[in-house]
């Protein structure tokens, strides 16, 4: 195996050990969320919220402009939020397998014409790639000559391609192959949001433009459209020790993200402050939009409750505590334990571990919670319902099984 930094040759490694090290990611989500697709019945206009325009850029311009980082591929990473303008997050952490890499490439330098990328202007006039990271990516590690694996830096030769290309690099391409590839030209579709609703209908847009094959799931939109403190502090809970052993790895698709959010998002509509209004995901949006560039109320009893939540659960049933039977966490259920039980600790109940499996045990028990957690979860009655019998479960009452 190649030591990591070092350059080794496509034609001397085995196939199943020249793909991107991101393209190992399952993607196979291990949370059920039925209504995950709800669909906003009131969506943002385009024409109210944003402007947009064509242009067209050569593949050399586009290399450059991604060296000089006018062109800006965000990471999930938290990048100061001087990098990123109040986005982050759009780079998913899967990218294209070396097969399609280089099918890509030999597309250009065979003639056929590229499909567009989708760019955000950002108020420093930069621009976010919105859609075509993974083309921008391997254009980039094409022209460079190397790209990383999970055994380390590897030599961008072209391999799943015809015999005219076998084996070739940009350095060693003919001179006729690098100019015909150097000048094909990509067009681009730039999009400047509003200051009004603007972030919303870059959302609203990108839930409609994904063109990649694997679409970003909607927390992976959120979390670029509305980086700051809120989501950030999100991020922090989602390292917490208990809570990852009760929901398991980390989401590709952000769902544990998300998950944490709902909750925070939902005590608050169950003491009676923001209604719930579906769709989950613009109730989400609204939050986060009203939260972004501070930290919610009480971050600190926030952060104690959610650690003291997530140490009960592990002790009192584990990984079972977040599933209703089977190997997939419920999203609903989720929410709805995780908020009630935060909003009994708040509330001064006393708890302890047997306490805490007797609600769990209710709460599993209850038709009507069931039925709350497993039908038209995103409904407004329903989301209204499981709170509630959540914290009515952890307030150590008797849950009345309506239908």
């Amino acid at each position: 195996m190649t030591d990591p930094g070092q350059t080794s040759s496509d034609s001397t490694t085995p196939a199943e050990n020249e793909d991107p090290v991101e393209s190992t990611v399952s993607e196979v989500s291990d949370v059920f969320d039925p209504d995950s697709e709800s669909v906003d019945a009131k969506p943002v206009r385009a024409e109210d919220s944003l402007r947009y325009f064509g242009a067209d850029f050569d593949v050399d311009g586009l290399v450059r402009r991604l060296e000089k980082e006018t062109f800006v591929i965000p990471t999930f990473e938290p990048l100061p939020e001087t990098e990123t303008d109040g986005y982050e997050g759009f780079q998913r952490g899967l990218v294209w397998k070396k097969r399609q890499m280089d099918r890509f490439i030999e597309s250009i330098l065979l003639g056929y014409p590229v499909p567009g990328v989708f760019l955000v202007e950002l108020p420093s006039r930069r621009y976010l790639v919105l859609d075509g990271q993974q083309r921008m990516t391997t254009l980039h590690s094409f022209v460079h000559g190397k790209y990383r694996t999970a055994g380390g830096i590897r030599k961008f030769s072209l391999r799943y391609v015809g015999d005219e290309f076998q084996g070739l690099t940009y350095e060693n391409l003919p001179a006729e192959a690098r100019r015909l590839f150097d000048n094909t030209f990509i067009q681009a579709t730039i999009v400047v949001p509003k200051e009004k609703g603007g972030k919303k209908a870059v959302y609203a847009l990108f839930e409609r433009i994904n063109s990649g094959g694997t679409n970003l799931r909607p927390q992976q939109i959120r979390v670029a459209l509305f980086a700051g403190e809120t989501v950030n502090f999100v991020r922090e809970l989602n390292q917490n020790e208990d809570w990852r052993e009760i929901f398991g790895p980390h989401n590709r698709d952000l769902k544990d993200h998300e998950l944490i959010l709902r909750a925070l998002c939902l005590i608050p509509t169950a003491r009676g402050g923001q209604p719930f209004k579906p769709p989950m995901a613009k109730f989400l949006n609204n939050f986060l939009e009203s939260h972004e560039n501070q930290l919610p109320h009480d971050a600190g009893g926030i952060r104690d409750r959610f650690s003291t939540a997530c140490k009960m659960l592990r002790q009192a049933a584990g990984r079972e505590s977040l599933r209703l039977g089977g190997r997939q966490v419920n999203a609903a259920h989720t929410d709805a334990v995780l908020a009630g039980l935060m909003i009994a600790l708040e509330d001064g109940v006393p708890l302890d571990i047997t306490k805490v499996a007797a609600a769990l045990s209710s709460l599993t028990a209850s038709d009507a919670y069931r039925k709350a957690v497993s039908e038209s979860t995103s409904h407004e009655k329903q989301v209204k319902r499981r709170i509630n019998l959540s914290a009515q479960a952890f307030r150590g009452e008797t849950l009345a099984d309506e239908s």
